[in-house]
């Protein structure tokens, strides 16, 4: 239940970073949403995994 808040909170603050990244020239605003999606489903994948092994 706490999960999808904090991945909407995490996804918040990368959002914030990546337009942070953008507006300093570092990446292009293309590839900002790639980077969030996949930095998303791989922390959302370790924590499922360390959960169940909490079990």
């Amino acid at each position: 239940m706490l999960k999808p808040a904090i991945l909407a909170l995490i996804r918040q603050v990368l959002t914030v970073a990546g337009t942070a990244l953008v507006a300093k020239g570092y990446v292009q605003a293309s590839d900002v949403e790639p980077v969030i999606g996949a930095l998303l489903t791989i922390g959302s994948v370790l924590w499922s995994v360390i959960d169940k092994r909490k079990r």
